[in-house]
């Protein structure tokens, strides 16, 4: 009974301590709701999300499949290449809801199958240049005036200096196209915003009268910057690491598109690459507008959750 007791009143003071915490969420997710772009971002996002985790449940058919039954890929006659694509028809031999490429892939299928390649390249960079950006904008505020941050400043500057793509093409070139190091570019390259307004963030949070407190209390510097300030702007770098992914996506389909991609994985850039390299561009809508409008609506998914969580953590007006 004892024993009972005891942990009944571990979980009430738990529950005691997360109250807050649950009650600040709900209202950021109820300011969040009121946004309809943020909710219309967050079911685009959830449709993509499913598309990556589960592709064989959505997409009809596998990659190895092709339209000709009894062809090897890649080895289809000129006239069955002639024929592609056909529309949906189940009295054809096969059935490919936004037709076929050159080789008898299915759009569809290329499609779904090259969600998980978009939101991983989006997340990652994203995360890592959050990763960057962040620490760098903490520290930098925190030791405003100082040499720490006149250094921190000083290379914001010289990599707002180096024009983005065809900085990231170079560095891709160099160390080979690979999807990792197509990620490490786009890190690279775009955790300057977000150092930049996290340390404006923090110049003005450290003047607050609870870190004046804390000093006066003999807390040390970094338990001030991690324990104090970085719970306050974390709000702010999620609304840049958003922002973040919707560009690593943008980037990496315009490298897809320039030939600098992993050949080896399936993407939606790529598909277009493909498309421009074969001479279908002007001929294949089916297979040319899919892709294009899945990395648009992918990136404007981000953009709207971004939006709208700026707005929660940082509302200009009351309803």
């Amino acid at each position: 009974m004892a024993a009972e007791t005891e942990s009944s009143s571990q979980f009430d003071s738990l529950k005691e301590r997360w109250r807050p915490r649950i009650e600040r969420f709900r209202r950021g997710w109820d300011r969040f709701t009121e946004e309809k772009m943020g909710v219309l971002g967050i079911v685009i996002m959830v449709v993509f999300v499913a598309w990556a985790l589960f592709p064989d449940f959505f997409a009809p058919h596998s990659l190895e499949w092709r339209a000709y039954l009894g062809t090897e890929p890649g080895r289809l006659t000129a006239e069955q290449a002639e024929s592609l694509p056909h529309g949906p028809a189940f009295g054809d031999p096969f059935f490919a809801p936004l037709g076929t490429n050159y080789l008898g892939e299915g759009i569809l299928t290329l499609i779904i199958h090259a969600a998980d390649d978009a939101l991983y390249i989006g997340f990652a960079a994203g995360l890592l240049s959050s990763l960057v950006g962040v620490p760098l904008g903490l520290l930098s505020g925190f030791y405003g005036n100082t040499w720490i941050d006149e250094m921190i400043q000083r290379i914001v500057d010289v990599m707002y200096g180096l024009p983005f793509l065809p900085f990231l093409i170079v560095l891709v070139a160099i160390r080979g196209i690979t999807t990792t190091n197509i990620i490490l570019g786009i890190a690279v390259t775009s955790w300057l915003n977000n150092c930049i307004i996290i340390r404006g963030e923090t110049l003005s949070l450290k003047e607050r009268s609870y870190v004046e407190s804390a000093k006066v209390a003999g807390a040390s510097d970094t338990r001030i910057v991690f324990r104090h300030i970085m719970p306050n702007v974390l709000p702010l770098a999620f609304v840049f690491l958003a922002q973040d992914a919707a560009i690593a996506i943008l980037s990496q389909a315009s490298l897809a598109y320039l030939g600098l991609a992993d050949f080896t994985a399936n993407s939606w850039g790529l598909m277009l690459q493909n498309i421009k390299s074969n001479g279908y561009v002007f001929d294949a809508w089916w297979w040319l507008v899919p892709p294009g409008a899945c990395i648009m609506l992918v990136a404007a998914a981000f953009y709207f959750v971004g939006f709208s969580m700026e707005d929660v953590t940082n509302p200009q007006e009351d309803s």
